[in-house]
Parts: C-alpha cells; structure tokens; sequence
C-alpha cells in the first residue's frame, strides 16, 4: 500500500535554474516519510524503545524538473522488510497526473539509540514496520 502528501513548488524549492533542486526534492522526500511515521505512530513507538530507523543509502531516478507553483504528490511505501534493513520506495508525481518527476528508494536500518548500532528486525518492531508496509 502507498501512503501519500501533496506539496506546493515554492520558490525557495528552485535552483538558478529555476527547477526544483536537489536539496529540497530530499527534504519533500523526508516530510513525505515524516508523514507515513506520524499516521502510524512509529516515531512514538520507536522513540519508547530506544530505537530509530536510520537512512543508511538512498538513490534518486530523476524523470522531469519540478517548477514553480506545481503541486506534488509524494507516494510513500515500505517496500521489502529484510531481517537487518528495510526497503522503502517513494515516487514524486505531478499532482493531478501520472506525470513522474522523481523516484526514489531507501534503505534504513535499525538502530539501537543508547549502544549505536544496528539491531534485527524482529518481533515488536517487524510488526511495526509491517503495519506501515499496509497503511494508506
């Protein structure tokens, strides 16, 4: 299942070029993943463990620019939950349309707060991640 926001192009989004920049189409990636997290109460839930799903690589399919005043929408989906990292995908649209401006995918691990390392994906926090990989 995917979960989604929508998000206006500002002008502090652009680059000299007018175009939506990279640093921006990161932060609309991570306010998209920020909202799956908040719907589901995992930050809350992680947070009371001790835990935190941590970003450890990221690539980025760039299709179109993004341009000023155009509204995105921000599909979000945990993909694959693995027993040491998982897998999400997420897909910038020009709203309205079927009209791809980026495709991105992550993995993330989890991490344990206090020893700073990663930890499996096992029992209460697979279960966690599995309701997310079923939201929207």
């Amino acid at each position: 299942m995917s979960e989604y926001i929508r998000l206006k192009v500002r002008g502090y989004h652009l680059d000299q070029h007018g175009y939506l920049n990279y640093l921006s189409i990161m932060q609309v990636l991570e306010e998209a993943r920020w909202a799956l997290f908040d719907t589901n109460n995992a930050v809350d839930f992680f947070t009371q463990r001790e835990q935190a799903l941590t970003l450890v690589n990221t690539n980025i399919n760039y299709r179109r620019p993004g341009m000023l005043n155009e509204v995105l929408e921000i599909h979000t989906k945990v993909m694959c939950i693995g027993t040491a990292s998982c897998r999400m995908e997420q897909t910038i649209y020009l709203d309205g349309s079927n009209e791809v401006i980026a495709q991105a995918e992550h993995t993330f691990v989890l991490m344990d707060k206090i020893a700073r390392t990663a930890i499996p994906i096992a029992g209460e926090a697979r279960k966690k991640l599995e309701q997310l990989a079923n939201a929207g």
